[in-house]
This record gives C-alpha cells, structure tokens and sequence, in this order.
C-alpha cells in the first residue's frame, strides 16, 4: 500500500509537457493573407491608373487634331465679293429743262463671287442698294438663294431701279449738276450667307462692298467708280 502510494506521489510530482499549438496548413496565415490582398488592391490601383491615362491621352489627341485640321485642312475662309461693273440702261429723260419723274431708271450692277472654300457657300441673300449723301435709299434690289461650289467663282446681275422722286428730293439741281461738276452716288453690295463642311465647320459669312460713282452727261451709260 504505501508502495502504491509512493508511486502516485510520484507521478503527481513530475511536471507536464508543454503544450504546442500547430498551424493547419489548410488555412492562411493573416501576415500572408494581408500582403496578398495587398497585392490586389495595389495591383487594381496601378490598372485604374493607367486606364484613366490611356483615356485622357486618347482624349487629349483627338481634341489635338480636331484643333489642328480645323486650323489647316477644315480652316473656312470668306468668300471674295468683287464688284465688276455699273451701268445704267438708259439716260434720264429732261422735258422742259426738268427731269422726266414718270419712268425710273434702271442701272445694273454685276457682281463676281469666288469660294475659296474646299466646301458650299450658300448664299442666302444679295442686296445692293444706292445712295446719293448718307442716308437716302434712291434704288435697291435684293436677289435671294445662291448656291457656290467650292473653288469656284459665280457671277452674278443685279438689277435696281434709281427712283427719281427719291433722288430729285435729296438732290434738286440734278440736271445742273450733271452737265456741270457730275453727281456722287454710292453703291453698295451685301451677301449674306454661310460656308459648311461636312456638318460640323461652319463659318456665317457676310459681306460688303461699297463703291463710290460720279455720273456726268458724258459718262451717264457707264459711270466711273471706285469700291472699297
């Protein structure tokens, strides 16, 4: 008994062994898992980055070249508006010293209209009007719809009336003047319109000519003029 007794003390006495706590390999390690999501996140941020370069280069070249062909190849200019002649059709009529107010006198105005343009002008509007001083409209003429190919150069005849009354009133000593020092009339040409190429360029033109006349009795048919 007491053998049996010692034996146990014994046992009791003797120290435990340690305890060791393992790691199953079937499952991550947190220091391994953290640098692998890492990995990802870095790895993700670098493809957004460069997604977001690829797109603002690509954006910024097309904004190059639109900048550049609309400055070269697609660059509208305006049209030329060359005023070619002025003629009137038929001298003013004098009965008794005075002005024959009972038919107007028609003057023609021929016009030349080049597109430089590798594009269509179209022309909305054609306007000439004349003028003796400033402000009195003796003759005017419109003609509408034009349409110009590019690199080409269109004439055109205008035809206006000069109203008599009109001029009388702004200018009493008509018949003086013409068989004297000659009468000063303005002419002066407008077109309105606008140049477009392939529906994005565009360009609202509008031009003006202004050509200054002096008629005589010599020269009535074909007045000297000189445009600006």
């Amino acid at each position: 008994m007491e053998l049996a007794m010692s034996k146990i003390n014994e046992d009791q006495a003797k120290p435990l062994a340690p305890l060791f706590l393992t790691t199953r390999s079937d499952q991550p390690d947190e220091e391994d898992q953290y640098h692998h999501d890492r990995t990802k996140y870095v790895h993700s941020q670098t493809k957004l980055i460069l997604c977001c370069g690829f797109i603002a280069s690509l954006t910024m070249l097309i904004a190059v070249t639109f900048i550049v062909l609309s400055l070269t190849v697609f660059h509208l200019h305006s049209p030329n508006l060359t005023v070619d002649s002025i003629s009137f059709n038929q001298r003013f009529d004098f009965v008794n010293g005075k002005v024959n107010t009972n038919q107007n006198t028609t003057v023609s105005v021929e016009i030349s209209l080049h597109n430089p343009n590798p594009a269509l002008f179209i022309v909305k509007n054609v306007n000439v009007s004349f003028y003796h001083g400033e402000l009195v409209v003796v003759g005017e003429s419109i003609r509408r719809s034009e349409t110009i190919p590019a690199k080409r150069t269109v004439k055109m005849n205008l035809t206006a009336e000069i109203v008599k009354t009109k001029l009388l009133a702004s200018l009493p000593g008509l018949m003086e003047d013409l068989n004297g020092r000659g009468v000063d009339l303005k002419s002066s040409v407008e077109v309105r319109g606008r140049v477009k190429k392939m529906k994005i360029f565009r360009k609202t033109v509008h031009l003006q000519t202004d050509c200054f006349m002096k008629m005589t009795t010599n020269n009535f048919l074909t007045p000297t003029f000189q445009c600006f």
